[in-house]
């Protein structure tokens, strides 16, 4: 088991140095737990990927990219999961809509159906590209149906939401307590505004199996007076895929990183201080919607009670900064493009840095 431990290493070092830590292990093995000695063989092998032995640095800049490429790989696992999933179906949100109000006609029954991803309301294409990359990622979104009503039976719209809440438990939905919005904002401290004279929205979500539904009713006055949309809960298979890419790409990412820093170790003083202009530029662009993105997806999530968290690649920031996300890879690309240059190879050095 140890000899296949040391893939941990890079391959020049394990060449040179192989047989002593085999010889090592093998001495210390008997008065250590075999996990220990593992998970150390596991941990110096993934650190020598890094050169720069005296450096600690590094390492932290490695754990930054690994966590950085761990978390993107993620998130595109869950988007593939997400395209290949059943599609919305108008079909079933008739039935469900019939079945809470038969005595009310549905008015409209639309929706992005078959579309598993949304821009603007239009499925996704490639004609939709710079409205991506050129500051209207947010309007990126996954397909809904959608259905409404111009009235309702006679009564208060507090009546109109506890009949809401019966017919929901009534039709085995799952729903949550009502939020409160506002129709309409208005200017603070203009003393035409009157927050308590502002009609308000209230968005009822439920749940019932991989189905939820958001109940809009609106405010009076405006039309249509109730709307329902539909949408699917989290595939199954978003879970697992999402952890499995996230271990295969921060894997990929250290190890990439490590064969470009043991590249660029000895290399010329320009390549290097090039590759570590373009690596920090880099990971500024990737993290710094990561930091705005998650306290708003945190705060969005705490203020409305969602059946379903938003997909990872929101929390991450994208699409709706997906330029920066693509200059930085650029810039990696061009990082690592650099380290595969020619380099000096200092003769007196035993161990292979290529």
């Amino acid at each position: 088991m140890h000899r296949w431990l040391l893939l941990s290493y890079p391959r020049d070092y394990r060449r040179a140095r192989g047989a002593e830590i085999l010889e090592t292990v093998a001495d210390i093995a008997p008065t250590r737990r075999r996990l220990r000695v593992a998970v150390n063989l596991i941990g110096h092998g993934l650190r020598a990927r890094l050169g720069r032995p005296a450096g600690r640095g590094v390492v932290a800049w490695a754990t930054i990219v690994t966590l950085a490429c761990g978390l993107f790989a993620a998130s595109f696992a869950t988007w593939l999961t997400w395209a290949v999933s059943e599609p919305l179906d108008r079909a079933d949100l008739a039935a469900a809509v019939s079945r809470l109000y038969p005595d009310v006609p549905a008015t409209h029954i639309g929706g992005s159906a078959p579309a598993a991803f949304v821009v603007y309301g239009t499925p996704l294409s490639w004609d939709a590209v710079d409205d991506l990359l050129l500051g209207d990622g947010g309007e990126y979104s996954l397909a809904t149906i959608d259905a409404a009503f111009d009235r309702l039976p006679a009564g208060s719209r507090a009546q109109t939401l506890t009949d809401l809440q019966q017919r929901l438990r009534a039709a085995g939905w799952e729903h949550r307590e009502p939020v409160h919005t506002g129709a309409y904002d208005c200017v603070p401290g203009d003393p035409r505004c009157d927050p308590a004279g502002i009609p308000s929205d209230i968005t009822v979500y439920a749940m019932r199996g991989d189905d939820i539904l958001d109940i809009h009713i609106h405010a009076p006055g405006t039309s249509p007076v109730m709307e329902f949309v539909m949408t699917r809960s989290t595939p199954w298979s978003a879970y697992p895929a999402g952890v499995a890419a996230f271990l295969v790409g921060a894997l990929g990412a250290w190890c990439l990183f490590g064969w470009a820093s043991r590249r660029t170790e000895r290399g010329h003083r320009p390549a290097r201080l090039s590759a570590a202009l373009l690596y920090g530029s880099a990971m500024f662009l990737w993290w710094a919607p990561i930091v705005i993105s998650v306290p708003f997806m945190a705060s969005h999530h705490r203020a409305e009670p969602h059946f379903r968290w938003h997909p990872l690649w929101e929390w991450l920031g994208q699409p709706a900064l997906s330029l920066p996300f693509l200059l930085g890879g650029l810039m990696l690309t061009a990082a690592v493009a650099l380290a595969a240059l020619p380099h000096p190879r200092p003769a007196d050095n035993p161990v292979a840095h290529g």
